[in-house]
């Protein structure tokens, strides 16, 4: 993921990391929730009802949903 580009709440992401629990690999789709407050570098997001947190490497852009910083 590139790190100068700023996401939006609710922009679907392409998650790319290792496989959590309830992890499908058909629907590899997460929703953006929000940043880390300690730093830009890890996320929050949700993925089947769940809130899970990660990492932006692990998260990939589905389509041009960010705005440039």
């Amino acid at each position: 993921m590139i790190s100068k580009e700023e996401l939006l709440e609710g922009v679907e992401l392409l998650y790319t990391g290792k496989a959590f629990k309830g992890f499908r690999e058909d629907n590899p789709f997460v929703t953006f929730l929000g940043y880390d407050r300690n730093d830009w570098s890890n996320i929050w997001v949700k993925y089947g009802g769940r809130r899970i947190f990660t990492s932006l490497r692990d998260v990939m852009l589905k389509r041009d949903t960010t705005i440039s910083v």
